[in-house]
């Protein structure tokens, strides 16, 4: 079984890895000027995003066939030498490839971690231990922009990834070490046949109905703070101060933690369920009270809550339903969870502005939280 060293070793280089999918966003215009070439946006941040995704279903079915530890530490190792050849890219090419280099390793960490915490753990340690994992996940998207941003004001954009390189050396000469292999048993199958069983679990229906449903719970999360940022600037905030309205809902993602106590009290389709009901609500709130700034920042926190439930209990629900290929679930866990945080981003795209925009991502939200609840409740997915 896994001790309380290792669940915090995960949980820290949660957020390590993490952060990379974020530190690129207050980076665009910086790394702009000092390599003189158009195309920031896209070196920085669509190779790491698209191979970010495509590796959740890459490295779920490798992690089943060859083991947790093999997979994470070696994984681990890719992506600080690629974090470090980011920081070292000359030109405006070769960062977008390290970047898709770094994208496709990062994505070793989060399927098998999931994976492995559902099996090294016993059922009343796992929801917590999932719970604490899910806050990293979350409060990597905040601290990574406030961190880039500090670093590449004192010392430069480079030593963002520099730093962030050794951080993450260090994370994976201690997983080397702490990290055993679950003492599971797990079915012997050829790899193709293991990606073979990837395909037909995610095309089963009720499989389909639980992608739906989860491609909203961090598609809205981004799509709300896409439309927020525009909506704070036109009513005259700051960067500065648009910044701290978005760390004011960082507390709200420690709700991740309550999923766990939540789902032994409700059972885990309710406690998604609450999730959704509560984002739903608050950004519903958002919209009706976008003109007062207190009252929007504390309906933000709200959604943040909802969303923070969410996460583990999605987790939870897609590891039940691969059961003992748990790779295969947290990939498809992944896949569908980063897909939808990609869609969020053209948020901006929904007709009637700031309020209408996040009505219809209330709405979702609702639907989202039946189509889930439903699912779950009359399928037994094997």
């Amino acid at each position: 079984m896994a001790g309380g060293t290792a669940v915090s070793l995960l949980v820290i280089t949660a957020l390590i890895v993490l952060m990379q999918l974020y530190v690129s966003i207050p980076l665009h215009q910086i790394v702009g000027s000092e390599l003189g070439a158009p195309g920031a946006t896209a070196a920085l941040a669509v190779g790491y995003s698209f191979f970010y995704a495509v590796g959740f279903l890459v490295y779920g079915p490798l992690s089943d066939h060859f083991g947790r530890r093999r997979v994470l530490v070696y994984g681990l190792a890719l992506l600080t030498l690629a974090t470090i050849a980011v920081g070292l890219a000359p030109s405006m090419t070769v960062l977008g490839i390290c970047r898709a280099i770094q994208g496709a390793a990062a994505a070793t960490f989060a399927p098998t971690a999931l994976a492995y915490l559902a099996e090294a753990l016993p059922p009343r340690r796992r929801a917590a231990a999932i719970g604490a994992i899910s806050v990293a996940f979350l409060t990597a998207g905040i601290l990574g922009q406030l961190g880039a941003t500090a670093i590449s004001t004192i010392a430069g954009w480079r030593w963002t990834f520099f730093l962030s390189g050794i951080a993450l050396a260090v994370a994976t000469l201690v997983s080397a070490v702490v990290i055993r292999e679950p003492d599971v048993d797990r079915p012997r199958q050829p790899l193709l046949s293991r990606y073979a069983s990837l395909i037909r679990f995610t095309i089963r229906p009720s499989s389909l109905f639980l992608c739906a449903g989860h491609l909203v719970v961090l598609g809205g999360f981004v799509g709300m703070y896409t439309l927020l940022g525009p909506h704070l600037a036109d009513a005259g905030l700051t960067p500065t101060e648009t910044m701290l309205v978005r760390a004011a809902a960082l507390p709200a993602m420690f709700c991740s933690l309550l999923a766990g106590p939540l789902s032994t009290w409700l059972g885990v389709a309710r406690s998604a369920l609450v999730g959704f009901a509560l984002a739903a609500v608050s950004l519903a709130g958002e919209a009706m009270l976008g003109g007062n700034l207190v009252a929007l920042t504390v309906a933000s926190i709200g959604f943040v809550a909802g969303v923070a439930i969410l996460v583990p209990s999605m987790i939870t629900i897609w590891g039940d339903a691969a059961r003992s290929a748990r790779g295969i679930g947290m990939a498809v866990n992944g896949f569908v969870l980063f897909l939808g945080a990609g869609l969020g981003s053209y948020a901006t795209a929904l007709p009637g502005g700031f309020t209408t925009a996040l009505l219809i991502l209330a709405v979702l939200y609702l639907a989202a939280g039946f189509v889930v609840f439903t699912t779950h409740r009359t399928s037994s997915i094997r």
